[in-house]
């Protein structure tokens, strides 16, 4: 009898500790699970936060420009990139924002992220709506929404409308922007320093 009871008992003993390790695996994978998506939403409020705040501080220093230069902020030759006129403006003004707030922290595409190339280069993670024209180029990436119904040159200045936009996160036809967990999430800065957000179809609240 001890001879049997002795074998017996590891044979269970083992075949316990599977199970627990199968549903302990199962527990972890469904945690994770839980997990990610939601690390994933955090991150993106972060940085739709943050984004704000580069926005308000662009805000505050176009403001602070146009009090020193007749009431008119800077006018850009374009909608897009380059934005080398805005920038020039701003310094030598000196009252540009951190270089790094030109740039959305949602923003992972190399074309459109801080870099010390692309601020040389005039290039920035945001459209300015203060310009001459809609584009030097024919990119058919480029709203048409932007293309068919607004009025080019738009030069802006405090005085407008201040639900009036004058800065936004890039947004293009058909493609998610930079804040992707949202349908179509666009900061936007308003004429007033203050900045608003979308969720989706930009075109429709855009002013």
């Amino acid at each position: 009898m001890r001879v049997v009871t002795g074998t017996s008992r590891p044979l269970a003993r083992s075949g316990f500790t599977v199970v627990h390790l199968l549903v302990l695996a199962a527990i972890l994978a469904f945690v994770v699970a839980l997990l990610v998506p939601m690390a994933g939403r955090l991150r993106e409020r972060s940085d739709l936060a943050h984004c704000k705040d580069h926005l308000r501080r662009i805000g505050t220093a176009l403001l602070l420009y146009a009090k020193a230069n007749n009431g008119n902020f800077p006018v850009s030759a374009t909608v897009e990139n380059p934005h080398l006129d805005v920038l020039d403006c701003l310094m030598a003004s000196h009252v540009s924002p951190d270089p790094a707030d030109f740039y959305c922290p949602a923003e992972h595409r190399p074309a459109f992220s801080s870099s010390q190339q692309n601020l040389k280069s005039g290039i920035l993670g945001y459209y300015y709506f203060s310009a001459l024209k809609l584009s030097t180029s024919t990119d058919p990436a480029m709203s048409k929404f932007l293309r068919s119904s607004v009025s080019w040159p738009r030069k802006l200045n405090p005085s407008m409308d201040p639900n009036t936009w004058i800065m936004s996160d890039i947004w293009v036809s058909s493609k998610p922007t930079a804040h992707s967990g949202y349908k179509k999430g666009v900061n936007y800065l308003k004429v007033d320093g203050s900045v608003g957000f979308v969720a989706e179809s930009p075109r429709q609240q855009f002013h």
